[in-house]
């Protein structure tokens, strides 16, 4: 199991994806970066819900099956409409619906994505959306 090869294939297609936008946007990934860029940017959190399932064998060994969470929190200015947090998700969206790679050696699975869902409630000088997803992941 390699936690490793899972975060970096997902990194990878996140990053990918909003480095491609003119102009790009900055994406901070778990335990990297202490202080935000300027403004916009991308928040991705990965974790792990399950690594194993039981399996009934004579050994009583475990299969592996790794299951997680994906989530992408868009960050922009404040009071200047919904349209760049919108575009933002959409973006994450993209980067999430196009994840599995058949011919890949680590392949992640997403499913079904929730969101975006703005939190505009407190006095941020920011507004914020997400979007999440489940995800499986095969490794080798």
């Amino acid at each position: 199991m390699s936690f490793a090869n899972i975060r970096s294939v997902i990194e990878s297609k996140v990053w990918g994806q909003y480095q491609a936008l003119s102009p790009s946007v900055a994406v901070l990934f778990d335990n990297v970066q202490e202080t935000p860029p300027d403004l916009p940017y991308i928040i991705c959190i990965i974790s792990y819900t399950t690594t194993t399932e039981s399996v009934l064998c004579i050994d009583g060994e475990g299969l592996e099956a790794i299951v997680g969470n994906l989530q992408l929190s868009c960050y922009v200015p404040r009071a200047q409409g919904m349209k760049q947090l919108e575009e933002l998700a959409a973006e994450g969206m993209k980067a999430i619906n196009t994840m599995y790679d058949p011919a890949a050696t680590t392949k992640v699975k997403c499913g079904q994505i929730n969101g975006p869902t703005a939190i505009l409630g407190d006095a941020a000088p920011y507004a914020l959306a997400t979007l999440s997803c489940r995800f499986t992941a095969s490794v080798p």
